[in-house]
């Protein structure tokens, strides 16, 4: 199976635009997580975002021939799932006739795309750096920071003592630091609210 490096992107696209399927697997596994991440923002109710990931990924296997970079995949799938979301906004605040506390405003949405991207751009960043550390520092930085699981859960979860988890997560924190970017790690802190300093 084709595995996705910045070496061999280009091999991927030109799998992918004449219908490889093991290529749009590649693909989907590629994008899937951080657009999920993307269209939470807009709708929160569980499984939507799921579903319009979907859409919006096959609608880019459906039009394969007309990409060209994955800059230009990237860009449809950010798009195409923003304006799903916003049309099953509008879909929805009309089945329920009455504003919904889950949907923030169309417009606000509208004005806040492009930092959305950006955001959600980092936490896979760091998603990608988190899956390069050891392994018991990986699976405890992953329930940490994916699962929001307590320093006590992990350690009943992994049967070890408290202490290690922390030590772990102190080592994660540090190896984090090291393998990205200054300005990346900042906004690491600054997305995480320090969750994973506690």
């Amino acid at each position: 199976m084709i595995e996705v490096s910045n070496t061999n992107e280009e091999e991927l696209l030109l799998a992918f635009r004449s219908g490889d399927e093991r290529a749009f697997d590649q693909v989907f596994r590629k994008f899937y997580a951080a657009l999920v991440f993307f269209a939470r923002r807009f709708m929160p109710l569980e499984g939507m975002a799921e579903e319009i990931v979907q859409d919006s990924l096959f609608k880019l296997w459906q039009k394969r021939v007309d990409f060209h970079s994955f800059i230009s995949m990237k860009a449809f799938l950010y798009i195409s799932t923003r304006n799903a979301c916003l049309d099953g906004i509008d879909r929805e605040k009309r089945k329920l006739n009455r504003d919904n506390h889950w949907f923030l405003e169309t417009e606000h949405l509208e004005s806040n795309v492009e930092e959305l991207i950006i955001h959600t751009e980092v936490l896979q960043e760091i998603r990608n750096a988190i899956d390069l550390l050891p392994d018991q520092c990986r699976k405890i930085m992953k329930m940490s920071y994916e699962q929001s699981m307590s320093g006590k859960e992990i350690a009943e979860v992994m049967q070890i003592t408290v202490s290690t988890v922390n030590n772990q997560k102190a080592r994660g924190l540090s190896l984090l630091r090291k393998s990205l970017r200054e300005n990346g790690f900042a906004l690491f802190i600054i997305l995480l609210g320090n969750d994973l300093l506690n």
